[in-house]
Order: structure tokens, then sequence, then C-alpha cells
């Protein structure tokens, strides 16, 4: 971090900021407005927290300047990503209301969302899927996003349930290979140091052992890895 741009940190440092006053002034609102809004206004207010919270995780993440790691491994780490349970919890949460009420709603005949330009659920969900160190909040995200198949902008729910599944199985054979490693050389190697998520054409993606070693340690199966449009 020590080797970022100065205008970069004090970016970060501006958003932070605004993230926390956003936070205030929305707790406000609803303090106030909560019994007032529409059924329609609730869902919003819903997934506006759910898209907060969500940043508010990545921004906490960032690391701080004096970090002598690489800003690959801190965001890799998944200790720090344990202490964000009850955010991601909400995440889910507020997710789960809002797939059941468009389930409802389709059960009443009205038409349910398939495709939007817009962010929706679907990010945050991958992102609490990927990062939450809890199994049994990241297993009711990935039943969430099995239950609202969607695309939103670029974030396609039937993809990234794949890519998860993916990622989890990666993240295992990680662990087992942590297990056998430490003993020897003593040092826990960042997952961010052995994989990398490539997209190739037609933004097709797969995820890629970076080093034959690696691939050595843990038994190759890249070739099983699935692309997916």
């Amino acid at each position: 971090m020590s080797n970022q741009p100065p205008e970069a940190i004090e970016m970060y440092k501006k958003y932070s900021t605004l993230l926390k006053a956003w936070n205030m002034a929305f707790k406000n609102f609803m303090n106030v407005h909560s019994h007032s809004l529409s059924g329609k206004e609730l869902r919003g207010a819903a997934l506006l927290k759910i898209h907060h919270t969500t940043a508010q995780i990545m921004a906490n993440i960032t690391p701080e300047l004096d970090d002598p790691r690489t800003t690959g491994a801190v965001f890799n780490d998944t200790e720090r990503f344990r202490i964000y349970k009850n955010e991601f919890k909400i995440i889910t949460d507020l997710s789960s209301s809002l797939v059941t009420e468009a389930e409802q709603d389709v059960e009443k005949g009205r038409s349910g969302l398939t495709f939007s330009t817009d962010l929706g659920l679907v990010g945050p969900l991958y992102y609490t899927c990927i990062r939450c160190q809890d199994h049994n909040i990241r297993n009711q995200a990935m039943e969430l996003l099995l239950r609202c198949p969607r695309r939103e902008g670029m974030w396609d729910s039937e993809a990234k349930v794949r890519m998860i599944r993916e990622f989890w199985e990666i993240e295992e054979r990680h662990r087992i290979l942590q297990a056998a490693v430490p003993g020897e050389i003593g040092i826990e190697i960042p997952l961010s140091d052995i994989v990398d998520l490539v997209f190739n054409n037609e933004m097709k993606w797969e995820w890629k052992w970076k080093l034959p070693s690696d691939e050595s340690l843990i038994g190759s199966r890249e070739s099983s890895a699935s692309k997916c449009e």
C-alpha cells in the first residue's frame, strides 16, 4: 500500500468517509420514513442497504499503509473476512426477503425479473459466497442465487454459480496444500499466489493454476475446469 500513488490513497479516504456518512443518513431516513414507504420503495431501500454493506466490507478490507504484504495477499487473507460475519448475514437476510417477494410476485401472475442493466442481488451474493468464511451463510447465498436465475448487466447468476462451485473446489485444494506445505517451509501461501481467474475471448473464463509445481503438489485437475459464457 505504501507504493500506491497519493491520489489513490486520498480517493480511498474520501469515499470511505462518504460511505459512513451515507449509512448514517440512510438510518436517519429509514427511522423517520420507513412506515410510510410503499412495498416497492422498501424493496429499493433493502437493495441499497445490501450494496452499501458489500461496499463497506470491501472498503474495510483495504490494508493499512504500513502493511508490508502485497495488496493481493491482503485482499485474499481469509482471516480478515471472519469478523464480517454479521455484515454478510445482513446481505443474505435482506436478499432472502427480496427473492421471496419476487417468487410471490410470480405466483400471483406478475412477470418475474430475468434481466436488468442495473446491479441487483447477483453481485453481492457472489461476493458473499467467495469471501464469507461462515459456511452456513455462504451456502444460504448460493441457495438464493439458485432461486433467482437472472442477468444483471455483466452478472449472470447461472454463470456465477458455476464459478463459485469451482472456486470452492479450488479453495479446498488450497486447504489441502496448506496442510501439507507449512511443516516443510514454514510459511503460508496465499491463494492469490497460486490461482488466477482468467478471462478469454467472448468473456469466457477459467480458473488457472499459475505454477506447474502447485499442480504437482495437489494433483492437476485443470482439464475439468469449465469454461462458461
